[in-house]
């Protein structure tokens, strides 16, 4: 009687693919993982959008360590942005390409008009 009980609780639990990835199982559970990483993904942009041309030391640090997360290429964090992007089905390099080249476009100074001496004594 002992015997049967425990080699039921000791025997391995045998699982068909499609109960982990089919309508419930894993799959299920992944879904909850998957919306913080899209939660995640989008604080990020959301931080780098806000917090752009803010001046306090609170605001600043957002949007440096969004900047600093998505520069990071390093895969040993599970929810770094690399890992993210691929758990995602996005390309790591061509988002942090695309974030990147937005970001420099929106905080290079705009450049101002350079006059001459000539010029500017002829305006008067």
């Amino acid at each position: 009687m002992y015997d049967d009980f425990l080699a039921r609780i000791l025997e391995p639990d045998i699982f068909l693919p499609s109960q982990f990835y089919g309508s419930g199982g894993l799959s299920r559970k992944l879904e909850g993982e998957k919306r913080l990483m899209i939660a995640i993904l989008k604080d990020a942009v959301e931080c780098l959008d806000k917090y752009r041309s803010v001046r306090s030391s609170a605001g600043r640090s957002q949007y440096e360590n969004a900047i600093e997360w998505v520069k990071d290429t390093d895969t040993d964090w599970l929810f770094s942005f690399t890992n993210i992007c691929d758990l995602l089905g996005f390309d790591p390099d061509y988002m942090r390409e695309e974030l990147l080249k937005r970001e420099d476009r929106y905080t290079r100074p705009a450049r101002q008009s350079v006059h001459s001496f000539a010029a500017m004594g002829s305006q008067q």
